[in-house]
């Protein structure tokens, strides 16, 4: 086990190790996105695009931060050898769904971290598939990334309540219908509105 494991001096200092280096990529992901917010790219609608996948993923990464906290089994526990966990509610290691291991009996902060570090693919890929206007594609790019950045915090509300990913409660339900229609109702907003 290599995260979270600080059971012998070795464990915990290729923990600690680890968690610098993650720190050193997350600052180098924060100068990539400064850089980015003064470069000159393309189109409105791809240079927006660019931006704001970054600095999802700069969110989605931060998701990761959640994991550090000890459960209430570690916090109780005479001798640390485990401090942080994926999953919330259960223990990790348990029934997970088949390629990403995500556990399919409590909440999974993975999930949230994994869609959010994707945002910098996501809405860049969005912007090259619209087929609409430069101003539509722009203002449909703000759209989705709002719609994203809602996602995320879905995800990540749903696991820190315990929640498996596919077995919502009625509170997920809602806001998840409340997310689409939201988003639904912006891109209809910019697809009706005249072309300039």
């Amino acid at each position: 086990m290599s995260h979270y494991n600080v059971a012998t001096d070795l464990d915990d200092t290729l923990w600690m190790w680890m968690g610098i280096t993650i720190g050193v990529l997350w600052v180098a992901t924060l100068v990539l996105a400064v850089v980015l917010f003064f470069s000159p790219i393309g189109d409105p609608a791809s240079r927006w695009a660019v931006r704001l996948g970054v600095l999802v993923a700069l969110g989605g990464m931060a998701v990761g931060l959640l994991m550090l906290r000890p459960t209430p089994e570690q916090a109780s526990a005479d001798v640390e050898t485990v401090v942080g966990a994926h999953s919330v509610g259960v223990p990790d290691g348990g029934p997970g769904m088949p390629l990403t291991g995500w556990s399919l009996t409590g909440g999974d902060l993975r999930i949230p971290h994994f869609v959010g570090m994707h945002g910098l693919q996501a809405l860049p890929l969005l912007a090259m598939v619209l087929g609409v206007s430069a101003g539509r594609r722009f203002r449909l790019v703000l759209v989705g990334a709002a719609g994203y950045v809602g996602l995320i915090v879905l995800l990540t509300w749903q696991a820190l309540r315990g929640q498996p990913l596919l077995r919502p409660d009625a509170a997920t339900w809602a806001a998840l219908g409340l997310l689409t229609v939201a988003v639904g109702v912006g891109a209809a907003s910019v697809l009706r509105t005249p072309h300039r």
